[in-house]
């Protein structure tokens, strides 16, 4: 956030701004995100394993996509720096944790090289340099 702050990646990937005030702030969208996870979780456990944020452990999301994909933290430990990130994929089953941390995730994923369950990829002929690219936005913005 200190480099690039708020916006969408790719058109596709948005990113909440942390500090925006009112009803689209990121304390909102987390809330909203979980209790909306803890609903499908009571309806459908088995495809909904992630324990849920502020519950220790619990899936913390700090992004979404334009497909109603999202992008979070596995709170896990007192170190923010070493949560794992996780994706809850609106049209897949949950996978695991993804390896490394949101700079790899996000290099990987623009460059084309990452498959997760929930990131949209390139097709084989798409150009990645043609797909990258960020658009940034204040407390102003509307999606």
């Amino acid at each position: 956030m200190d480099e690039y702050g708020a916006g969408i990646w790719s058109g596709w990937l948005r990113f909440h701004t942390p500090l925006r005030t009112g009803g689209r702030r990121f304390l909102t969208h987390a809330e909203d995100t979980a209790d909306a996870y803890r609903d499908l979780k009571d309806a459908f456990p088995d495809r909904c394993p992630l324990t849920v944020w502020p519950d220790p452990g619990g899936f913390l999301p700090f992004a979404n996509s334009i497909d109603g994909d999202h992008l979070g933290w596995l709170t896990e430990g007192e170190d923010p720096d070493a949560w794992p990130l996780i994706v809850w994929p609106r049209h897949a089953d949950q996978g695991p944790p993804l390896e490394g941390g949101l700079i790899r995730t996000l290099l990987a994923w623009q460059r084309g090289t990452l498959a997760a369950p929930g990131l949209a990829t390139l097709d084989e002929d798409d150009d990645p340099v043609e797909f990258a690219g960020f658009r940034p936005w204040d407390d102003s913005a509307y999606w």
